[in-house]
């Protein structure tokens, strides 16, 4: 027997809108209907479009393969790959994907801005997309731009093609202004043909868990706190005073002693959640780095890196200073006093007198990039640090580290980077895991702690209670919760 949704999905109507709490079904009832889709068109294609490579990673996972007329994409290498062919006439520099992202290059925001234009006043280009994808299926659509849903529209109004939007307005974790991203309450309330998924299906084993977690999701939509007291035996709460400040710990014993008591605690994939980066590092720092800080499908310390070197004054010493920040971010024990006594070495030339040991070891890096004042410099560098004594240096990124060792055998950094994003969609995670809310998003772990549950990470905000619901949501069998009499979080209520 169909259900409302699939016969839905499956209508003629040009636009359907499906609504959906985090844990209810919403991924598998997408990948499903690209499947079911996928063998009915000939010669002709769906296309599935989110925002992160992490999710297109799990659509992969679920509907991805030859076999398939699945296409699967973020929005804006989809925008890249409409705009792409049409680069000069708009006025874009050809190549087009050579100067995306690059210092003085193209913006993923104006690429969109592009793309739209270009459909817009070509209809017979729209028309042509539409005919290799009759259906476009739209992942977490509330984290869209004006311009990403503008391009989707007209695909459907001048092409042809069905749009299927999916979406939950309380995983939105955008914080710019409203009307930079799509108005998820007008399209819903404007769409005629919408169904929302209410039932949870992420929590079989630990169903109290679920249904808590999606009862949480409205109370903290309308503003409300939630009752712990009301909270099933899958949630703990571990309360603490003075904890932590807003990126490091101010009471790093006791946040060692959570964070490996956690870790310890139980069997399965764990995680533990903060929403700022630097709190990040400090919980993995905590569990005496046994927790892996989720590096994410972007690596962004390395874009920043070479965002420095794509500079147009760049110099050998500007990249000896860029590398030293690259480093610091993903490794440990490199202080800032060696760092600042380095920098007082760099300059036209790379002064080598009187190094004391624990300088020469990251001379040795520096010297590589005076040499060769490009990507390949920087490459050797981190390639000297892997394989040098560096004085208690240890990388604690090591992806970062790899790729950037890696760019030394290309001719293209930035193709390669982008390339490494696509690749990445497929990694396996770490049994122990910390990660930003972000990172964490489209994810699930048996075990999850929100460390610390403050209103440094989730400030009294709307913004707030949807980072903390989606953290809190990642969760399959047990959430745990340290919360801060400190800084006590106005989305909790403990009376």
């Amino acid at each position: 027997m169909t259900s409302p949704v699939d016969a839905l999905l499956h209508s003629e109507a040009p636009l359907v809108v499906i609504e959906a709490a985090a844990g209810c079904g919403k991924t598998w009832t997408a990948a499903k209907f690209a499947q079911e889709m996928s063998a009915r068109l000939e010669r002709r294609r769906v296309l599935l479009l989110s925002h992160t490579h992490a999710a297109c990673g799990e659509f992969h996972r679920r509907c991805g393969g030859p076999q398939l007329q699945i296409d699967i994409d973020t929005c804006d290498s989809f925008a890249l790959k409409v705009v792409g062919p049409y680069a000069t006439a708009l006025g874009l520099p050809f190549p087009l994907e050579n100067a995306i992202g690059r210092t003085g290059g193209v913006s993923f925001a104006s690429l969109n801005a592009k793309a739209v234009e270009l459909v817009s006043r070509s209809p017979t280009i729209a028309r042509l997309i539409s005919a290799q994808y009759p259906v476009i299926i739209l992942d977490e659509h509330q984290d869209a731009n004006v311009a990403q849903h503008e391009l989707a529209m007209t695909l459907m109004r001048t092409g042809g093609s069905k749009l299927r939007i999916f979406g939950d307005p309380m995983q939105a974790l955008h914080r710019s202004e409203a009307n930079q991203f799509v108005d998820w309450d007008a399209l819903w309330t404007n769409c005629r043909d919408r169904f929302e998924l209410t039932e949870p299906k992420r929590w079989p084993q630990a169903p109290k868990l679920g249904k808590w977690i999606t009862e949480a999701r409205q109370t903290l939509r309308s503003g409300g706190a939630l009752c712990m007291r009301d909270a099933p035996a899958e949630i703990v709460v571990r309360k603490t005073s003075g904890l932590a400040g807003r990126k490091k710990f101010q009471d790093p014993q006791l946040a060692g002693e959570i964070v490996r008591g956690f870790i310890d605690d139980g069997p399965g994939c764990a995680v533990i959640i903060a929403h700022l980066g630097e709190m990040v590092r400090a919980l993995a720092q905590s569990s005496n780095w046994r927790a892996r800080v989720n590096e994410g499908a972007v690596l962004e310390h390395l874009d920043q890196l070479l965002v420095a070197q794509e500079a147009e004054h760049a110099t050998p010493a500007t990249l000896a200073l860029a590398f030293m920040t690259f480093a610091a971010k993903i490794g440990s024990g490199f202080p800032k006093a060696l760092r600042d006594s380095l920098a007082r070495r760099v300059g036209a030339t790379l002064n080598l007198q009187q190094a004391g040991s624990k300088q020469d070891r990251w001379l040795g890096a520096l010297a590589a990039i005076y040499g060769c004042t490009d990507h390949r410099g920087l490459a050797a560098a981190m390639d000297h640090m892997s394989h040098s004594s560096s004085g208690g240096y240890r990388v604690r990124l090591p992806d970062h580290a790899a790729a950037l060792r890696a760019l030394g055998r290309t001719d293209d950094p930035r193709g390669h980077l982008h390339s490494l994003s696509r690749l990445r969609r497929k990694r396996v995670q770490p049994q122990f895991s910390t990660s930003t809310v972000h990172k964490a998003k489209g994810l699930e772990f048996r075990r999850v702690l929100v460390c610390p549950a403050d209103q440094q990470q989730y400030p009294p905000s709307d913004y707030g209670a949807r980072l903390l619901y989606v953290a809190m949501s990642r969760a399959t069998h047990q959430l745990t919760i340290v919360t801060d009499a400190a800084s006590p979080l106005s989305h909790f209520d403990f009376t």
